[in-house]
């Protein structure tokens, strides 16, 4: 999967870890926290071989990191031999609301006094460029962010001069090649009717929950045992912790037009205090999706080229194709628009369930 700005893709890194190779300055940055959490791990495992997570001696600086004792911590060769090992997760130091530039220092004074100066003169980021500038060999820098500011010094120092391993969301579009890994790495395989299933419950979603669904696909190798082939009906039944479920539900009782059924399900959603506009938000997704595919339609794009220009799977394309049918381009229109109008009213205060219950019997009537 191609990451989507510089830096080394996880798969990479991982394969250069299995080889042997241990940097001194790793930065792990993304979104993903599957990705955040498996290049961790399998360094540390590289690492530490053999000594449990437990024991490993890690030292780790969260917040309000103290600049003499990392720079000690750095230079100082472990008791035991071994390796260093040193995590830096504060926000404060990595991703600060403002770049720091440090004060310069005043002219004047000599040799170490002049030096000292400079030093103490530096901004928290530039102490920590310097130190990590010059890493010895038996230490391991670990910087591990959400997001870090491409525009900053820093950060353009450390995609230039370190192992910058860029963890951000999948695109749906690499779904299905992320579940092969991941069935195959468990021994077993998901056939195409499950990895459309799947694709069908995350229709709403650009960016899928990797960390969910890789627990998920655990639990299908679990319940398969020693059945290797898995399908569309170990998903339905399996794949119970996903938030889209309900959601997925939902969407294919509105567009089948079967009233009672969305709204009980609707009612079963506000019973779980499902988060009201992120279920207007993903009705909305839903909807504007059938319409872009009816629109298409009506102006003579053929169905490949609707794949083409949305970047969605051909089986979404066709799915949409089949449920636009049950409506007409005004209908939609009108129920993108009142959902459209409840999220802003949802904002303000105003009605919640009971207009998405009259917004919904209105569509599929």
């Amino acid at each position: 999967m191609k990451p989507k700005s510089s830096g080394l893709a996880p798969d990479v890194f991982i394969k250069q870890i299995e080889n042997g190779t241990i940097p001194t300055v790793v930065c792990i940055v993304g979104e993903e926290p599957y990705y955040r959490d498996l290049v961790r791990r399998t360094l540390l495992d590289a690492i530490f071989t053999d000594t449990p997570p437990d024991s490993r001696d890690i030292t780790v600086f969260e917040e309000k990191t103290d600049m003499k004792k990392l720079d000690t911590l750095i230079n100082t060769y472990p008791f035991f031999s071994g390796r260093t090992v040193i995590l830096v997760t504060d926000k404060e130091l990595l991703t600060p609301k403002a770049e720091a530039e440090g004060k310069k220092a005043k002219s004047g004074g000599k040799g170490k006094a002049k030096e000292k100066a400079k030093e103490t003169n530096l901004s928290k980021q530039e102490q920590f460029q310097s130190m990590l500038g010059d890493v010895p060999d038996f230490c391991t820098v670990i910087l591990q962010a959400e997001k870090m500011d491409g525009r900053q010094k820093f950060t353009k120092f450390l995609q230039k001069e370190t192992v910058f391993v860029d963890c951000s969301p999948v695109d749906s579009r690499y779904l299905p090649a992320w579940l092969a890994r991941q069935a195959e790495q468990r021994g077993g395989r998901l056939d195409r009717g499950a990895v459309q299933r799947i694709q069908e419950y995350l229709a709403t979603v650009d960016n899928p929950p990797l960390q969910l669904l890789a627990a998920e696909v655990e639990k299908i190798a679990v319940y398969a045992g020693d059945r290797k082939n898995w399908t569309a009906a170990d998903v339905d039944m399996l794949f119970s912790s996903l938030p889209e479920i309900g959601v997925f539900a939902l969407n294919n009782a509105i567009t089948a037009k079967n009233t009672v059924l969305a709204l009980q399900l609707l009612a079963e959603e506000q019973k779980k205090n499902t988060y009201l506009p992120l279920l207007v938000a993903k009705l909305l997704t839903h909807l504007r999706s059938i319409l872009m595919v009816k629109e298409g339609e009506r102006l003579g794009r053929t169905a490949a080229q609707l794949v083409a220009e949305s970047g969605k799977a051909p089986f979404l394309i066709s799915m949409w194709q089949r449920e636009g049918r049950n409506f007409s381009e005004g209908r939609l229109r009108n129920a993108i628009q009142a959902l459209d109008t409840l999220a802003e009213e949802i904002s303000l205060g105003g009605r919640q369930y009971d207009r998405l219950e009259e917004i919904i019997a209105v569509l599929c009537a």
